[in-house]
């Protein structure tokens, strides 16, 4: 199993990427370290390396650089043994060396974290290679505190979008951010990212976090393996996800006694309603079985789920099923089931969400987090050792 605890690894206060203005240097030295020995330079001879990113084709590029008819048309035959050309993007970078004489010695296209080379032997053979793009691990760490929001105080210290939301999907078993933020809460996180030769940044993922709140208490998660543990190595996963879906207020509460908005009575209400505009996507709370999809009075289009130690949930005034939803397809956690709507007995668009264990019903707000798991043995003891290297603070 692959760990990514490691207890040399030196903390940064923020990265530190390559600038804009470098790309050009960069990719130079990368090009000619890595490449200049397949080259042979005559006596005297000057070789200019220059850099760029694709313009049009491969052909195009070549062009621009001077290069005639007849070499274009072989580096262009040799590239195309290891690359297809039609998948060359004005994204991706390029060096090529020349000899003051406009002889071509070599061309390093970079795409999809691999360098791609053609050069010209003294056989004027031209030769292919590739190589994967030595990539560079960083760690950063994040500590604040929440004004208004977990998106804003993050982005205001420069924390990548795709980790922020990251970061909320670790906690979104343990903690609501749309209805138990509060301000003042306080967040720190760990989190590794790798950068390409050009500065690029390729990929990030959560080494550790903490959320410390005045509703939700304090959270803490480390990575082990492929998933997401707590402080004592339980799984932050739930049974159950926090809410079905991302909504805007709950309209409506679990109650025995509520007057309802179009049947002008008092009834029970044994479901909670989230208030969201149509077409808000609506997911499936736990692992389970679709056992009914299709329309049912009141409820309009509605979807029923049954999960594993009789709890059943429903999903009601759907404007429409995601697609392949119906009676026996099996959903897993997070899966789209369908869509929010206005359909039934529906004064607006909501979902009328509801759980029952056992054929009785249950406050789904109440319910209260149960892990799906945990480590044990070595791996507990070694996951609990990297996570305190990590954030000794919370463990002294």
């Amino acid at each position: 199993m692959e760990k990514y605890f490691n207890p040399d690894f030196t903390i940064r206060s923020k990265p530190v990427l390559c600038a804009g203005a470098l790309l050009a240097v960069v990719l130079i030295f990368i090009a000619f370290h890595t490449w200049s020995s397949f080259i042979t330079r005559r006596a005297g001879e000057t070789i200019v390396i220059s850099s760029g990113t694709i313009s049009g084709s491969l052909d195009d590029t070549l062009k621009q650089r001077g290069l005639p008819d007849p070499e274009r048309y072989q580096i262009s035959k040799a590239y195309s043994k290891l690359l297809d050309l039609r998948r060359l993007r004005p994204e991706d970078e390029y060096a090529v060396a020349l000899s003051t004489s406009a002889r071509f010695k070599y061309m390093v296209i970079t795409k999809d974290l691999k360098e791609y080379c053609v050069f010209s032997s003294t056989d004027a053979v031209y030769r292919a290679y590739v190589q994967n793009v030595t990539i560079s691990s960083n760690v950063a760490r994040v500590t604040g505190s929440i004004s208004s929001s977990l998106w804003e105080s993050m982005s205001s210290q420069g924390v990548p979008p795709d980790v922020i939301l990251d970061y909320a999907d670790v906690f979104s078993w343990s903690v609501d951010f749309l209805t138990e933020v509060r301000g003042g809460d306080k967040y720190d996180m760990v989190y590794e990212y790798s950068v390409a030769p050009n500065g690029k940044v390729v990929s990030k993922k959560i080494l550790a976090a903490v959320y410390n709140g005045a509703e939700t208490g304090r959270k803490i998660a480390g990575l082990w393996g492929k998933g997401y543990y707590d402080e004592n190595a339980g799984s932050v996963r739930s049974l159950f996800l926090r809410a079905p879906l991302h909504y805007r207020r709950i309209s409506s509460f679990f109650t025995y006694k509520r007057f309802h908005p179009i049947l002008k009575y008092v009834r029970p209400h044994l479901g909670i309603d989230y208030a969201a505009p149509s077409g808000t996507p609506v997911s499936a709370v736990a692992d389970g079985t679709v056992i009914y999809a299709g329309w049912k009075g009141g409820n309009g289009k509605l979807i029923i789920l049954r999960h594993g130690a009789g709890y059943i949930s429903t999903y009601g005034h759907l404007s429409r099923f995601a697609r392949g939803i119906s009676g026996g397809r099996r959903v897993s956690q997070g899966d789209l089931i369908g869509y929010v709507g206005t359909t039934g007995l529906s004064s607006g668009p909501h979902l009328d969400f509801r759980v029952k264990q056992n054929d009785k019903p249950l406050n789904f707000l109440k319910i209260k987090y149960r892990s799906s798991g945990g480590l044990s043995g070595k791996d507990k003891a070694s996951y609990l050792g990297g996570l305190k290297t990590l954030l000794p603070e919370y463990f002294k």
